[in-house]
């Protein structure tokens, strides 16, 4: 049985039946397909999420699927999150991309302790929050009752709609702890000046001399374990695991729905396209029929993939068992193959895909920019992901903490 450590014996009501199913919100998130396709360019544009998309998310309840029920969360899980990220980016990268994020901050705020948690959805259960992954600079000092910290963190997306931020501090070999932050301490400046994913808006937020308490905290000896507040207060099973075991399918699933994006508009495209050089139609082309076939088999293989490692995160963590090593490092390395299939999928379609292809208004070469743009995440690359799961199956240790 459990036994919360740290963070007392507190338990937040978490039970009765979920508010929708996961069939429902797949049917919520395919119904805005086409209204996302349509905006994408003044996604583009605009470089961030418009305020009309927001809108729609939050009527939709998009950004509830894996809220703590307690506030106001549909009482659904991480899973679902992910299948209906990769629903959303079919439509728009960026939208699709912001539609994993939203749901999994706040799925994320369930790590904290209950302190930290009310705080957050005390004027609202519609609060949204960015994540800035990647420090430029950071300073950290002792205080009474938690910390001072003064940096700078690139890559915070959808931070325009945000009301808080929560920080990734790294410490050394240590890992690293989360922090959450108020819109009212931290400044945005917009550096996101990119090739693709320009409507993530995942621009920079700059902390000064900003007191962070420490219920505001979670170490990361308690994410990397599966071990935060969430654990013992909730019933979604991703608390139980290690974060980095899954979090990458954050970014993975709302990709695969690009890929799928790519492969949706050139089935749809090439069915008016004439080749010059045969008269032929490019439905009629073999080569055309073949591309089509692979891209595609591509796009559901990985999406099968996706499916069965999130199930086997939820075996475990409904049974409560240590996910082992080994199964991380598939996990990890199965998130990196999938980004890196469904980019190579959605260039191969692009290569065939015509001269008009390459107008700043085509719809499939910003769907080409956004998952290329998406696949250079550290969390997503395929390097040490490979090389790890190697060295883990031949009996030697991880060079990588995030596993």
């Amino acid at each position: 049985m459990d036994t919360p450590a740290g963070h007392g014996s507190q338990r937040i009501r978490s039970d009765g039946e979920p508010r929708a199913t996961p069939r429902e919100m797949m049917d919520r998130a395919s119904k805005l397909v086409p209204i996302l396709r349509e905006r994408s360019a003044e996604c583009e544009d605009l470089r961030r999420v418009p305020e009309s998309t927001v809108s729609a998310f939050r009527a939709a309840e998009i950004h509830r699927i894996a809220q703590p029920p307690a506030y106001g969360g549909l009482g659904l899980d991480m899973d679902t999150v992910y299948e209906v990220a990769a629903e959303l980016a079919r439509g728009c990268g960026s939208s699709g991309w912001m539609g994993s994020f939203w749901p999994l901050h706040n799925w994320m705020i369930g790590m904290w302790p209950v302190k930290a948690q009310q705080e957050y959805w005390a004027d609202s259960h519609d609060v949204l929050s960015s994540t800035a992954s990647a420090a430029v600079n950071c300073t950290v000092e002792s205080a009474s009752g938690g910390v001072r910290i003064s940096g700078r963190w690139n890559f915070a997306s959808g931070i325009d709609h945000a009301q808080w931020v929560q920080l990734i501090v790294m410490k050394g070999e240590a890992g690293a702890d989360l922090m959450m932050v108020p819109k009212a301490d931290y400044r945005i400046d917009d550096n996101w000046l990119v090739a693709g994913l320009r409507g993530s808006g995942s621009k920079a937020v700059v902390l000064d001399n900003v007191f962070v308490p420490d219920y505001r905290i979670v170490p990361g000896s308690q994410f990397m374990t599966g071990t935060t507040a969430g654990r013992y207060l909730y019933r979604s099973t991703f608390y139980r695991v290690p974060l980095f075991s899954f979090l990458g399918y954050s970014l993975a699933a709302p990709i695969i729905g690009m890929g799928q994006g790519v492969v949706d508009l050139f089935e749809q495209q090439m069915r008016g396209r004439v080749d010059v050089q045969t008269g032929m139609r490019a439905i009629d082309q073999s080569s055309m029929q073949i591309r089509l076939a692979e891209a595609s088999a591509e796009i559901d293989a990985v999406r099968l993939l996706m499916l069965r490692d999130l199930r086997d995160i939820r075996e475990y963590g409904a049974a409560k068992e240590e996910l082992p090593l080994a199964a991380r490092a598939r996990m990890r390395r199965d998130i990196a193959f999938a980004v890196r299939t469904c980019v190579r999928a959605a260039n191969q379609l692009y290569e065939a895909a015509g001269a008009h292809a390459i107008y700043d208004g085509s719809a499939i070469q910003r769907m080409v920019r956004d998952i290329n743009a998406a696949s250079h995440s550290i969390a997503v690359t395929w390097d040490v992901p490979a090389e790890n799961y190697g060295r883990i199956r031949w009996g030697l240790p991880p060079n990588t903490w995030q596993l």
